[in-house]
């Protein structure tokens, strides 16, 4: 680093990095405060740029999209992991799909459908039956997804830790939340880029076999017993359950879990989150929290990896504008990603899929 550069990071560092509040996105304040060097340096701050550059966090325009200001810069490591972190953190179905890589907007990956069959011959020297695996393939097709939002300019002036901090936390937020809504709940409409979810598949009268019906009467959370919960999983095929997982919502594990395992046991606290009768429990939060559920999932069982592919064909990309709300001296944020979901595999009227649900009844 030559002794001019020395100077601007010093400058930056007195002058701006060490403003800020507690830290909640970034594990240290180096990473947080390269991250807003770089959302400053995407904002013109020649300075900030600089500093972010002799970080390895340089602003760089996102390849085939155009200039900076039209298709954006392609987030930095030092944040794009925070964002990761984030939204696995935050999203549920992320963080229990399968991740695909993809190399172009639309992509296939192989899906095991059928396996060896073994055979005794009948006599020696005689021509072993020969089988064969059986595959197909999984289809996915990129939609981009974007959040817009705002910042103060007084933010990006005077607290560039707190900008990484702000824009790493709503942007992970978003697109985890968004991604969950879709993977489990997608109608297939436009609003959800074609993608169908977990919970609308399951009830759609062509995956009955991994449909569990609860006790008669049994549709809301306080009414859910431990023989409803048993018998879903019973329901799940035995390939599906060394990494089985139940999902359900906060709500409907407090209302539910919590007042099973008050009078009979049955949750452990593990540093990687609760067990419920010697399975994971993922909470997500887009599955319903209360209310009659009749004819509705309430409750997930199964090993999602199996059954649902996430395809990225791109990470995060950024974009800002000071123009849209320069009558209220703001700063306009986009955050693109380009992503696909298929759930693929959930069975059909015969046989049940990877992932199960409860259904409530009357």
């Amino acid at each position: 680093m030559n002794p001019h550069a020395k100077i601007i990071s010093a400058e930056i560092d007195e002058r701006r990095l060490m403003r800020y509040g507690r830290l909640t996105a970034f594990k240290d304040e180096k990473s947080a405060a390269i991250a807003g060097a770089w959302f400053a340096g995407l904002n013109g701050n020649e300075k900030a740029a600089r500093f972010a550059a002799e970080n390895g966090a340089p602003v760089m325009k996102a390849a085939g999209e155009s200039i900076n200001s039209a298709g954006g810069a392609l987030v930095p490591d030092v944040l794009m992991k925070t964002i990761i972190a984030l939204r696995e953190e935050r999203g549920a179905f992320r963080r229990n799909a399968q991740i695909v890589p993809m190399a172009s907007d639309n992509a296939t990956t192989p899906r095991r459908t059928g396996g060896l069959t073994a055979y005794f011959p009948q006599s020696e020297n005689t021509t072993i039956t020969e089988s064969q695996n059986v595959w197909d393939n999984v289809g996915l097709t990129v939609s981009k997804l974007a959040v817009l939002t705002r910042s103060s300019s007084e933010l990006y002036e005077d607290a560039l830790v707190d900008l990484g901090q702000w824009f790493a936390t709503e942007i992970s937020y978003a697109f985890a939340s968004k991604e969950d809504d879709c993977g489990f709940n997608g109608d297939g409409t436009l609003a959800y880029a074609g993608i169908r979810g977990i919970c609308k598949l399951l009830v759609d009268n062509a995956h009955n076999a991994g449909k569990v019906s609860a006790a008669a009467g049994h549709n809301t959370f306080g009414t859910v017993d431990n023989t409803d919960l048993t018998s879903l999983i019973s329901t799940l095929p035995a390939y599906a359950m060394p990494n089985a997982k139940f999902f359900l919502s906060q709500s409907a594990f407090a209302l539910c879990f919590c007042r099973l395992a008050a009078t009979a046991g049955g949750i452990v606290n593990t540093p990687d989150g609760p067990e419920f009768l010697g399975f994971d429990v993922e909470r997500v939060q887009v599955m319903p929290q209360s209310g009659s559920q009749v004819g509705n999932v309430m409750v997930l069982f199964g090993d999602l990896s199996l059954a649902a592919a996430l395809g990225e064909r791109r990470g995060v990309s950024v974009a800002r504008s000071e123009g849209r709300y320069l009558d209220q001296d703001q700063v306009a944020w986009r955050g693109t990603e380009r992503i696909d979901i298929n759930n693929h595999d959930l069975g059909d009227n015969n046989v049940a899929g990877p992932i199960v649900g409860l259904i409530g009844t009357t």
